[in-house]
């Protein structure tokens, strides 16, 4: 990202997407070595702090068969058919990506940056601990171990 002299931030995005592609594989010395599919996108964008820019479209939608036997009795002419199945496979997916840029200002000497909270009502909230005995630990189930040895 580059931070113009009016605030604006010019950004350049190339999302990318790969994935292992069997319908092009090769076979060398009896192993299979699958393609890599890959999808991208370029774009360059400004947006001001706060902001928001998202970008769609990298879609995938794959349909894979697959063929299940059993070993030796699948492979007989005719009576093979009874001893196999075919399946049919459907995925479709598609990637979103959402920027949001923000200045990061350094800290200065001496200064550290506020460890994160525990949000109130997550979960009903921190346990109370007034009463816990030192070394114990307090989880959803409730107390484990601490107490006098």
């Amino acid at each position: 990202p580059t931070v113009e002299s009016n605030g604006v931030i010019h950004l350049k995005v190339q999302p990318e997407v790969s994935s292992l592609d069997f319908a092009n594989a090769l076979t060398i010395q009896g192993f299979l070595i699958p393609a890599i599919s890959t999808r991208r996108a370029d774009t360059e964008v400004d947006l001001r702090e706060g902001e928001s820019f998202a970008i769609a479209g990298l879609i995938d939608n794959r349909v894979t068969q697959v063929v299940s036997k059993i070993p030796g009795i699948g492979d007989m002419p005719i009576l093979g058919h009874l001893f196999r199945s075919r399946s049919t496979q459907k995925s479709n997916s598609e990637l979103l990506v959402l920027i949001t840029p923000s200045f990061v200002k350094p800290f200065g000497p001496g200064e550290a940056p506020p460890l994160p909270q525990f949000p109130e009502g997550f979960l009903g909230g921190p346990p109370d601990q007034s009463s816990t005995p030192p070394g114990t630990f307090v989880g959803p189930r409730g107390a484990v171990g601490g107490g006098n040895p």
